[in-house]
Order: C-alpha cells, then structure tokens, then sequence
C-alpha cells in the first residue's frame, strides 16, 4: 500500500512503539505492506495494538529463511527454535 505521506508512516510507528511494539519501524513496514486500503491497515493496527501477533495479522512468520503460514490456531515459530533446528 502507498502511504500518502511520511508523517502517515512516523505516527504508525509512534502508535506501535507506545503499544510495546519493539521493533515498531519493522512492524509498521510488514502491515504497510499487508494492508489493501487505509481501512485494511487502520484494522490491522488496531488489532496489533490489542495484542494480537503480528504472525497471525500477516498471515505468515519467517522461520530458517522460509515463510511458513500461520493463523490463530497455529503455534508461531520462534527464532531461537531455529537453533534446534540448526542442531539437529
């Protein structure tokens, strides 16, 4: 989606970051990139700000250079699994 303006993108990343959102900038590019319309978006921010996974918003989750799909009934892969998954 093409955000009309910069301030548009820094007050997303504000609403993620006062949230708890960690890496804000990154979850605000991810929903960015998600989103079909301002409205998509607005509904997907919200939800992120309650709480929900950013994984299940998307409807994916990175793990060992893969995406792998996920929805609320899916546990989401961790990166330090990834390890394991180097071990064995």
């Amino acid at each position: 989606m093409t955000v009309p303006s910069h301030l548009d993108r820094s007050a997303l990343v504000r609403r993620l970051r006062a949230a708890g959102c960690v890496f804000a900038e990154d979850e605000a590019e991810l929903l960015l990139d998600a989103a079909e319309s301002p409205d998509a978006l607005a509904g997907l921010v919200e939800r992120r700000i309650a709480g929900e996974p950013l994984e299940y918003l998307l409807g994916w989750a990175e793990f060992c250079g893969l995406r792998i799909a996920v929805d609320p009934g899916v546990f989401v892969p961790r990166r330090r699994t990834a390890l394991l998954v180097e071990l064995a």
